[in-house]
């Protein structure tokens, strides 16, 4: 745990000569293999097997969360109000079920994953599978009248053919160094943003690093936020608001890809947080990291993993997507017309 601060303090604040040396070798190793990796699926002889529906990958190039599970959320939903029928796609990454699988809102997140949950106690059609390609067929042969695919993740997953890539950057963040994985956080080099059809970045943003980062690629750019709804409490089925969690003590917990976006945003919203609590990204939580002192407060993912314990003090932040134009739903409308 400690290598791997230093080495996301290298990528995002502070550059180490001396890690550098060290990890450009590795570096230039790792993106040699990603761009052998394209050019053998570019050139056939790998395959891409193309779906039945149009496929729209949400994905991104650097490890980590960057907010993608919204996103995906979001466009589902509005899609789903304005009457088209569709399915989502996904890894179901630190599952324990490895084959397709169709998800339903009973099953347990430590076989499907936090994701695949979330969007199945949504209400939508979910199929997990590490082979994306027969997770989509799998949903099509459950629910023929599927007229479009979303894929959470899944950009580098070339085996899958898509329709439209959808980039989602952190802002918080951004591309840290810009240098591919172990010396940056790039799980592909930023060439990478020439070939997506759009770009959305997930929270505020500062105008001057954005326009020098992400401009020069001439791609259509959206800004996402996050909007808050209230607490929700699942064990007591209570609502609250802001004002109403001001005079608690309060926990703020999370195990997600970047837990300081979460905590910055409680702050944000007005609350003082007492503690702070966070584990790596999708861990498996135990009934002891649950501190009876507190009112806990943790993401809807985190609750997936959370409900087992059933415990009273646990509240979940509500927050909704919302983009800044309905530009990018009909470029996702246009494919299946």
């Amino acid at each position: 745990m400690k290598l791997q601060r230093i080495i996301e303090k290298h990528w995002y604040l502070k550059s180490d000569l001396l890690l550098t040396i060290l990890l450009l070798p590795l570096s230039l190793i790792y993106e040699l293999i990603t761009t052998i990796r394209r050019y053998l699926f570019k050139l056939k002889i790998k395959p891409s097997t193309r779906l039945a529906v149009p496929v729209v990958i949400i994905g991104n190039i650097s490890v980590g969360g960057a907010g993608k599970t919204p996103l995906t959320k979001y466009l589902a939903q509005t899609l789903s109000t304005q009457g088209i029928k569709v399915g989502i796609i996904l890894r179901g990454y630190k599952g324990t079920h490895k084959d397709a699988k169709i998800v339903s809102a009973q099953d347990d997140s430590l076989e499907v994953g936090d994701e695949g949950l979330i969007y199945a106690q949504a209400g939508h059609r979910v199929a997990i599978g590490a082979k994306r390609v027969a997770a989509g067929k799998l949903l099509l042969r459950q629910f023929p009248d599927t007229q479009l695919i979303l894929a959470d993740d899944g950009m580098q997953h070339y085996y899958l053919a898509r329709d439209l890539e959808i980039c989602v950057v952190d802002s918080s963040r951004m591309f840290g160094n810009q240098q591919v994985l172990p010396l940056g956080p790039l799980r592909e080099p930023m060439n990478r943003l020439n070939r997506v059809d759009a770009l959305v970045v997930n929270g505020n943003y500062n105008h001057a690093s954005l326009d020098q980062i992400l401009l020069p690629y001439q791609k259509p750019i959206y800004y996402q936020e996050l909007e808050f709804v209230h607490f929700f409490n699942p064990v007591t089925q209570t609502i609250a608001c802001v004002a109403e969690m001001k005079n608690t003590s309060i926990m703020a917990m999370a195990a997600i890809g970047n837990p300081g976006r979460f905590f910055d945003y409680l702050e944000q919203l007005g609350l003082k947080i007492n503690q702070w609590q966070a584990f790596p990204d999708h861990y498996h939580y135990q009934a002891a990291d649950i501190n009876p002192k507190y009112a806990i407060i943790t993401t809807e993912k985190d609750y997936t993993k959370l409900a087992q314990f059933k415990a009273d003090n646990i509240w979940i932040a509500v927050v909704q997507a919302k983009l800044n134009n309905e530009k990018l739903i009909d470029s996702i409308k246009d494919l299946i017309k």
